[in-house]
């Protein structure tokens, strides 16, 4: 088989299953008609983001999908596409700029992961308040209790005084 060939073969197997930003962005695309490496698995289609050779594609062993300690060094080119001058920039610039995205989001998340941490203790420190203000608070409710009760108490001394005095004045 060609290497004209297996970029038909390659890409032809894309477009049934990918769009052009899924493959310009992929990972690695395995397929049964890539060439097969050292290791005896189908190689991985990969592209480069060298300055030298931005964009273009090359096979890589097919084990480092599932066993990098494994993996021979099995490389290829695949086809001889290179870039121009200024899509080469554009391909580096656009790529600098999703590892620079990427690595704001990652910042991001870990602030928002410190801001959970800080907002569940201070959570916890809010439900510790809520709960010594309610102890505090049923202490004042039952003082205030006790304290009705002894005026109450008082009070009907002072009644029970109050009629004493009055029967006696009425007495004289």
């Amino acid at each position: 088989m060609t290497t004209s060939d297996l970029m038909t073969a390659a890409f032809s197997g894309y477009s049934s299953v990918m769009s052009l930003p899924e493959i310009a962005m992929n990972k690695g695309y395995v397929c049964h008609l890539n060439p097969v490496c050292k290791c005896g698995v189908h190689s991985v289609l990969l592209t480069a983001y060298t300055e030298d050779n931005v964009g273009k594609r090359f096979f890589s062993c097919g084990s480092m999908e599932v066993n990098i300690s494994n993996r021979c060094n099995f490389f290829m080119w695949f086809g001889d596409f290179d870039l121009l001058g200024w899509a080469k920039h554009l391909v580096l610039h656009l790529r600098t700029s999703c590892n620079d995205f990427e690595s704001k989001l990652i910042a991001k998340t870990n602030e928002l992961a410190i801001q959970k941490e800080e907002m569940q203790s201070l959570s916890l420190e809010l439900e510790k308040t809520r709960c010594q203000l309610e102890i505090i608070l049923t202490d004042k409710i039952q003082s205030l209790e006790f304290i009705k009760s002894e005026m109450m108490k008082l009070s009907r001394g002072v009644y029970d005084v109050w009629n004493v005095i009055s029967d006696k004045k009425l007495d004289k």
